[in-house]
Protein backbone atom coordinates (compact mmCIF):
# COMPACT_ATOMS: atom_id res chain seq x y z
CA UNK A 1 0.00 0.00 0.00
CA UNK A 2 2.87 2.37 0.81
CA UNK A 3 4.31 1.85 -2.70
CA UNK A 4 0.94 2.64 -4.26
CA UNK A 5 0.60 5.92 -2.32
CA UNK A 6 4.19 6.93 -3.16
CA UNK A 7 3.68 6.11 -6.85
CA UNK A 8 0.39 8.04 -6.95
CA UNK A 9 1.98 11.07 -5.24
CA UNK A 10 4.90 11.02 -7.68
CA UNK A 11 2.58 10.72 -10.70
CA UNK A 12 0.46 13.61 -9.44
CA UNK A 13 3.52 15.80 -8.86
CA UNK A 14 4.84 15.10 -12.36
CA UNK A 15 1.47 15.71 -13.99
CA UNK A 16 0.88 19.00 -12.18
CA UNK A 17 4.36 20.41 -12.78
CA UNK A 18 4.26 23.16 -15.40
CA UNK A 19 5.68 22.19 -18.75
CA UNK A 20 8.04 24.51 -20.58
CA UNK A 21 6.42 23.40 -23.84
CA UNK A 22 3.15 25.03 -22.75
CA UNK A 23 4.89 28.42 -22.67
CA UNK A 24 6.76 28.06 -25.96
CA UNK A 25 5.31 29.59 -29.06
CA UNK A 26 6.38 28.89 -32.58
CA UNK A 27 6.20 30.97 -35.72
CA UNK A 28 7.03 30.63 -39.37
CA UNK A 29 8.89 33.13 -41.50
CA UNK A 30 8.93 32.81 -45.28
CA UNK A 31 12.11 34.65 -46.13
CA UNK A 32 10.98 36.27 -49.39
CA UNK A 33 7.74 37.73 -48.01
CA UNK A 34 9.36 38.82 -44.73
CA UNK A 35 12.02 40.74 -46.64
CA UNK A 36 9.37 42.53 -48.68
CA UNK A 37 7.09 43.45 -45.78
CA UNK A 38 9.73 43.65 -43.06
CA UNK A 39 7.25 42.14 -40.59
CA UNK A 40 6.73 38.72 -39.02
CA UNK A 41 4.25 37.26 -36.56
CA UNK A 42 7.13 36.26 -34.23
CA UNK A 43 7.89 37.50 -30.74
CA UNK A 44 11.19 37.31 -28.85
CA UNK A 45 11.78 33.78 -27.62
CA UNK A 46 9.54 32.04 -30.16
CA UNK A 47 10.85 28.95 -31.92
CA UNK A 48 11.09 30.21 -35.49
CA UNK A 49 11.09 28.22 -38.71
CA UNK A 50 12.58 30.27 -41.53
CA UNK A 51 12.03 28.82 -45.00
CA UNK A 52 12.18 29.76 -48.65
CA UNK A 53 15.82 30.74 -48.97
CA UNK A 54 18.88 29.69 -50.89
CA UNK A 55 22.22 28.73 -49.38
CA UNK A 56 23.53 32.27 -49.94
CA UNK A 57 20.60 33.81 -48.02
CA UNK A 58 20.99 31.63 -44.89
CA UNK A 59 23.64 33.76 -43.08
CA UNK A 60 21.64 36.97 -43.57
CA UNK A 61 18.44 35.31 -42.30
CA UNK A 62 20.25 33.98 -39.22
CA UNK A 63 21.75 37.40 -38.50
CA UNK A 64 18.36 39.06 -38.91
CA UNK A 65 16.05 36.68 -37.02
CA UNK A 66 17.99 34.30 -34.71
CA UNK A 67 19.21 34.60 -31.13
CA UNK A 68 22.94 33.90 -31.25
CA UNK A 69 22.94 32.58 -27.67
CA UNK A 70 20.55 29.71 -28.52
CA UNK A 71 20.85 26.70 -30.78
CA UNK A 72 20.54 27.35 -34.52
CA UNK A 73 19.82 24.45 -36.88
CA UNK A 74 20.18 24.70 -40.66
CA UNK A 75 18.76 21.83 -42.74
CA UNK A 76 18.24 21.21 -46.44
CA UNK A 77 14.61 21.57 -47.48
CA UNK A 78 13.58 18.06 -48.56
CA UNK A 79 10.24 19.40 -49.81
CA UNK A 80 11.82 21.05 -52.84
CA UNK A 81 13.70 19.75 -55.84
CA UNK A 82 16.27 22.53 -55.55
CA UNK A 83 19.28 21.15 -53.63
CA UNK A 84 20.35 24.63 -52.56
CA UNK A 85 17.09 25.39 -50.70
CA UNK A 86 17.37 25.39 -46.89
CA UNK A 87 15.36 26.15 -43.78
CA UNK A 88 16.46 27.31 -40.35
CA UNK A 89 15.13 26.50 -36.88
CA UNK A 90 16.14 28.93 -34.15
CA UNK A 91 14.96 31.01 -31.24
CA UNK A 92 13.62 34.30 -32.60
CA UNK A 93 15.28 37.52 -31.52
CA UNK A 94 13.97 40.83 -32.84
CA UNK A 95 16.70 43.17 -33.99
CA UNK A 96 16.68 46.72 -35.18
CA UNK A 97 16.92 47.08 -38.93
CA UNK A 98 20.35 47.96 -40.23
CA UNK A 99 20.68 51.57 -41.34
CA UNK A 100 20.17 51.98 -45.07
CA UNK A 101 23.22 52.82 -47.12
CA UNK A 102 22.95 55.79 -49.52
Amino acid sequence: MEKLVLTAAFALACHCAPSHADNERSCEIVAASAQLSGKTNCRDGDVATISGMSTKEVPEAIARYCDFWAQIVVLPDAGTTDASSHFVLCKYRQREAAPSQP
